[in-house]
């Protein structure tokens, strides 16, 4: 199966057309509708943060996924700071709403998303990988 690969920057509405491409080529893949929902929910969250976090709205972030037969893989590399997201502290879900500090729940929910999710850092660029199952 083709991967999908397309580059984009992390503002709001470029960020938009890549959740609809994305859920297009899964369905198109036959990847069930949760899993498809799973993989665009993560790929929106780690971009999202590229341009709110990572400084890169002017700078594109580069993603591929890869439909396997028992998984959906991706990749996103950009040029923001080094930043692991899997070293992130979990937020507080079990203090009253109202304690809780802003914040760290798309990172959360990135990590309880997935099933692999690596990390590295090389040449000036970051590179998060993850894997996702497909049902």
């Amino acid at each position: 199966m083709a991967p999908l690969e397309i580059e984009v920057l992390a503002t709001s509405e470029a960020i938009s057309a890549l959740t609809e491409k994305v859920l297009a080529y899964l369905e198109e893949q036959q990847v069930d509708s949760r899993a498809a929902h799973h993989v665009a929910l993560v790929v929106e969250e780690i971009v999202t943060n590229l341009g709110t976090h990572g400084n890169c709205r002017d700078k594109p972030a580069k993603i591929r996924l890869m439909v396997e037969p028992a998984q959906v893989t991706g990749e996103i590399i950009d040029t923001g700071p080094p930043f692991d997201l899997r070293l992130a502290p979990d937020p507080a879900i079990e203090a009253p709403l109202e304690e809780r500090p802003i914040g760290g729940l798309g990172l959360y929910l990135i990590r309880k998303l997935t099933s692999t999710l690596e990390y590295s850092h090389q040449n000036g660029q970051n590179l998060t990988t993850f894997a996702i199952a497909r049902s």
